[in-house]
């Protein structure tokens, strides 16, 4: 009877097997061909651009493209080129190339011979109006965070109990320059957090979880819990802020540079070299126009391009003087001043 009952179940395992397999191997060729139909899909999305941006392909590649910004410029070097770096403020309007220069002279910097910048030195870029400050220590881009265990998406290590540290861009940064965009938008309390990092050149963590007796717990979480993360960088931010808008801390730990607002000869200097770049011709004329009712740089180019746009409109293939007036009157500084003042 048990050899009878053995027998059944063994039966009963082997057709339960064979169902299974029966089931598993269509699901896979079933999820094989959506994994093919999926990636075909994105290869054909990569095929597909559209053209980049004149502004984009106007941004300065050299020093000497750069407009109207030579004692700016100058500053900059001497802060960046010599054997002690400073941490740099840059203030200054819109559109006139702050980030363009840092960007840069920062490549320069790591070939001067004086410089203790590496030739492979790092420029993290990072936008302080989009970091929030999190009071939790579990989200923080910037200066680096703990996932504790009891957060989700803890992980293996976080179901044997171990805390998880996430290098924030202050570590990313570390032998080389650290760019803040819109530093006069961060939240006080972080930029607190990154004066004293700043101060220390290394960011600690702490953690209720860490227990570096713990046997699971790898290397690298002790000596990033006993002794920090490296964090020695230097620090340029940009700001479109007055200078009192600052915290004194920060302003008292860097040099302050500022960018001047271009002319409008110098406005009109970037529209003509955009519409070179773009293949057109504009007239010298029609370029001092577009300098005298654009806000800066980067209005100048659009306007370039909305008056292209406007030409194609027109089906015609060269841009004239009524296309530049047309783009000046419709998107123009003054014209946006106008704009604002219907709703004030």
């Amino acid at each position: 009877m048990e050899i009878f009952e053995s027998c059944v179940n063994i039966a009963f395992m082997m057709l339960a097997s064979f169902f299974l397999l029966t089931r598993l191997i269509p699901q896979k060729e079933k999820n094989r061909r959506t994994d093919h139909v999926k990636l075909a899909h994105l290869s054909a999305l990569e095929k597909i651009s559209l053209s980049r941006p004149l502004a984009e392909r106007m941004r300065p590649k050299t020093l000497d493209e750069i407009t109207g910004q030579e004692k700016a410029i100058f500053a900059l070097k001497a802060a960046l080129f010599g054997r002690y770096p400073r941490h740099v403020i840059l203030y200054g309007p819109p559109g006139v190339g702050k980030t363009t220069a840092a960007r840069l002279i920062f490549e320069s910097a790591i070939q001067s011979p004086e410089s203790p910048f590496s030739k492979n030195a790092p420029f993290v870029e990072m936008d302080a109006s989009l970091i929030r400050y999190d009071e939790r220590g579990i989200a923080d881009p910037l200066i680096g965070s703990v996932h504790d265990p009891i957060y989700q998406g803890a992980g293996e290590k976080g179901r044997m109990g171990i805390p998880q540290i996430k290098e924030g861009a202050v570590t990313r940064a570390h032998g080389g320059v650290l760019f803040l965009d819109e530093i006069g938008e961060m939240h006080p309390m972080e930029m607190m957090r990154l004066l004293k990092v700043m101060e220390d050149g290394l960011v600690r963590f702490e953690s209720a979880y860490y227990d570096k007796n713990q046997s699971e717990t790898d290397e690298y979480t002790k000596r990033a819990f006993e002794k920090g993360l490296p964090a020695d960088f230097r620090l340029i931010a940009a700001t479109t802020r007055p200078p009192s808008a600052l915290a004194p801390a920060l302003r008292s730990r860097a040099t302050q540079i500022f960018f001047d607002e271009l002319t409008d000869k110098d406005k009109a200097k970037i529209a003509y070299s955009a519409a070179k770049r773009a293949g057109i011709k504009l007239s010298w004329e029609s370029c001092l126009q577009i300098g005298k009712n654009a806000a800066n740089g980067r209005s100048a180019v659009n306007i370039v391009e909305l008056s292209m746009g406007a030409a194609a409109a027109d089906g015609e293939k060269n841009v004239g003087a009524r296309h530049v007036k047309w783009a000046i009157d419709m998107f123009g500084d003054r014209n946006e001043n106008l704009s604002d003042s219907k709703y004030a």
